[in-house]
């Protein structure tokens, strides 16, 4: 678990995590690329947030054989609004899914959260209306439905 920029050591690996979630998440069927990170982009990504008033707090689970990070997640904390958090990205590797890692990830980061930010009272988290097993985590963490948002896509032929 770390604050702010992501640790020099980690940065690499967090690349490849943070590309897995361009493409490995449920989308909806929504056309998206997969962008391309690499550790100077995570640097660039940590600097702008702070820059815009966001710590951030993060949790990696590391497969210990390798000492490979397959998953993590992250909220970001306006610093504006010290009462509001903002839960971003959770993900696990396809190749280490169906151990709960995703629950524990965001459990230990909440736990960090208790801890760290006492003023905290609301996190925000959003997922795709198909990603049940991210629900089923959110749900079983305390979070509740509050609204929906939907997502629209127009494909146009280039040749057109």
């Amino acid at each position: 678990t770390w604050r702010g920029v992501v640790p020099e050591d980690r940065r690499g690996q967090m690349a490849e995590l943070l590309r897995n979630m361009s493409i490995d998440v449920p989308q909806a069927d929504l056309d998206l690329e997969e962008e391309v990170w690499d550790a100077q982009r995570v640097v660039d990504a940590g600097v702008s947030s702070e820059r815009a008033g966001l710590g951030t707090l993060a949790t990696a689970v590391e497969h210990v054989p390798t000492g490979d990070l397959v998953g993590y997640t992250q909220v970001e904390l306006p610093r504006a609004k010290p009462a509001v958090v903002y839960q971003e990205n959770t993900i696990v590797l396809r190749a280490h899914r169906g151990h709960r890692l995703g629950l524990l990830v965001k459990a230990v980061n909440h736990l960090a959260l208790l801890d760290g930010f006492p003023d905290a009272r609301r996190v925000h988290t959003w997922n795709a209306g198909e990603n049940a097993h991210m629900l089923a985590i959110n749900e079983l963490m305390g979070f509740r439905e509050r609204s929906v948002e939907g997502a629209w896509e127009r494909r146009v032929d280039p040749s057109a």
